[in-house]
């Protein structure tokens, strides 16, 4: 036997024979927790639930897998989990590598409208992209937004070992979601043509984008429902089951959105293009359901109770800023690109390769941001503070790598990705001109988008939504008008205010982050979980009755950690490897 092997053996042993004695030792308070009183809540408590989880990391093969465990037992408490820089990154980097797949697959579904109907005509085109602002302002950033919530609840709850609360947070913010549907519906149904008319003037490309959202309404609940997957199942480590969805799901929507608009025996021309977005979204749906009911990630599972509709305020707190944060950032990328189109038509083409190049390449730090949240929320759930800190710091050495290598890649490789979207060369030009500055961008672009993953993991959006409000409509928007119409720079101009907003808000969230209070964030994630248990020793019907299951849960992660009142273990047969735990 391997000396890896003895020693997880000599864990797995030592949490058995720990965990029948965890209530003496948390009764006898043999260590002070660090982390003090909080509100009407003793130390005991605290210092109890903390050791549970700790004991049942131990037990859980999944929890040894993605470096989530307990190492070690002094003076008969568990100890919080240990981690180092390397580990941290190396984590990271293999999580965020199929999310980096996801992300750009997911991009292409709107690439692939664009591309098939903008062959169609300029009304056509102009409509889709009318379509497409409008959607991403008035649904999908607000979809999105609240579901960043799910980036702090879930994470927290499943390094805490709540795992049903991983799934109770999740039906909550997607029953919320669902209510916001209705509104959704009604605007773009009734309200978009009278919204576009009042501002456009160009009446057939505002009569095509009301029809194109007509039909593209239909595609919501489908989104809703795989951006709530999604984050259940990231929240488990789970990061490669979307990657895989979407490799099936973005060929068939690029073939599907050919055919429906092109095709002489089937194609519907123009509607074709929501129609067959609307197809796609609702298939991804159905597949990732699919894989959490019957292949993992259904020990997470709560079942159906009134639970659901109870204790939003959580969610809610953190909704509001996760909506903020994202919709300034939108909203003031397509004023940018509007304010372009003063300078003329090459500049608007120009505007659109920089964008289009700068939105793919933020997918990559994106992922990283994703990645960094969950493990650092997984350690704030667990009450590991220094590993918190370490798993902070690995992701903002991630965030200044990928950002030095995108600035360099950028500035080397400028003219001839310009040349790969247009053929003027007068736009060819201006663009690669313009892709330097977006060059420059990308360092504090990926620093912003990092450390706004990392306050999302301590539940802290409402710092990096107010950032991002200040940054882009005090001082990024009035900065790219001076310099853009005032000093005529134009296009330069423009993007020399987005450089000035992101500089603001990375420095200033580097600054939140390194000043982090991390006893106080680990004390709201413990009341959280503190205050369920409460609920559930006074509630016949909690969630964690296995009753209410939408199956019985297979796991040994299941067996210990679901068991919140109590450390014993409830199978008597414990296989520290469970076959039904791959990652």
């Amino acid at each position: 036997m391997s000396g890896k092997s003895r020693r997880e053996s000599q864990i797995i042993s030592e949490g058995h024979s720990r965990a029948a004695a965890l209530p003496i030792l948390t009764d006898q308070l043999t260590q002070v927790q660090q982390y003090g009183a909080i509100s009407s809540i003793p130390i005991s408590d605290q210092d109890s639930l903390i050791q549970r989880r700790r004991a049942s990391s131990m037990l859980s093969a999944r929890a040894r897998k993605l470096h989530l465990a307990s190492s070690s037992v002094k003076n008969g408490q568990y100890q919080p989990i240990d981690t180092t820089i390397s580990t941290e990154i190396e984590m990271m980097l293999k999580s965020s590598i199929p999310l980096i797949v996801t992300l750009l697959l997911q991009y292409s579904l709107t690439v692939s409208a664009v591309f098939f109907v903008g062959n169609l005509g300029s009304n056509e085109l102009a409509a889709v992209s009318l379509s497409n602002l409008l959607a991403n302002i008035s649904s999908f950033g607000l979809i999105e937004g609240i579901a960043s919530s799910l980036s702090t609840l879930c994470p927290q709850a499943y390094g805490r070992k709540e795992y049903k609360m991983v799934g109770l947070h999740s039906l909550r913010c997607f029953i919320m979601l669902m209510i916001l549907f209705i509104p959704i519906y009604l605007f773009w149904t009734v309200g978009a043509y009278p919204l576009l008319s009042s501002v456009i003037t160009e009446v057939e490309a505002c009569k095509l984008a009301a029809k194109y959202l007509n039909i593209l309404i239909w595609s919501v609940p489908g989104f809703i429902t795989f951006e709530v997957l999604k984050q259940y199942l990231q929240a488990q480590g789970i990061f490669h089951a979307s990657t895989v969805v979407l490799i099936i799901c973005a060929p068939f929507n690029f073939i599907l959105t050919y055919l429906l608009v092109w095709n002489k025996y089937i194609g519907i021309g123009f509607i074709g293009a929501p129609t067959a977005v609307a197809i796609t979204n609702t298939i991804m749906a159905l597949m990732l359901l699919f894989y959490s009911c019957f292949i993992n990630g259904y020990q997470c599972w709560c079942g159906f109770s009134m639970e659901i509709f109870k204790n939003w305020s959580r969610a809610l707190n953190l909704a509001g800023p996760g909506i903020l944060m994202i919709e300034a950032e939108w909203l003031a990328f397509e004023i940018i690109s509007f304010a372009s189109s003063r300078f003329g038509t090459e500049s608007l083409a120009a505007q659109s390769i920089v964008s289009t190049v700068c939105v793919t390449i933020y997918q990559i730090p994106f992922a990283v941001s994703i990645a960094g949240s969950t493990r650092i929320a997984w350690f704030i759930g667990s009450a590991s503070k220094n590993a918190a800190i370490i798993s902070t710091k690995a992701a903002i050495y991630l965030s200044v790598a990928f950002g030095t290598v995108n600035c360099i890649g950028l500035t080397l490789s400028a003219s001839k990705i310009a040349y790969v979207f247009s053929k003027d060369l007068d736009v060819i030009k201006l663009a690669a001109k313009v892709l330097i500055i977006g060059a420059i961008y990308q360092i504090p672009d990926c620093m912003a988008c990092v450390l706004g993953g990392i306050l999302r993991g301590q539940g802290r959006q409402y710092i990096g939504g107010w950032l991002n409000l200040i940054s882009y409509y005090v001082l990024s928007l009035p900065v790219a008008y001076v310099f853009g119409f005032t000093l005529n720079f134009k296009l330069f101009g423009l993007w020399i205010g987005m450089i000035v907003a992101l500089v603001f808000v990375s420095s200033c969230e580097l600054y939140f982050v390194i000043t982090s209070n991390w006893d106080i964030i680990i004390k709201d994630s413990l009341v959280e979980d503190l205050d369920a248990e409460m609920i559930d020793s006074n509630n016949d019907n909690a969630i964690h009755d296995d009753t209410l299951s939408l199956r019985p849960s297979r796991s040994i992660g299941s067996l210990i950690d679901h068991n919140l009142l109590s450390p014993t273990i409830s199978s008597p047969v414990i296989d520290p490897v469970d076959s039904s735990l791959h990652i």
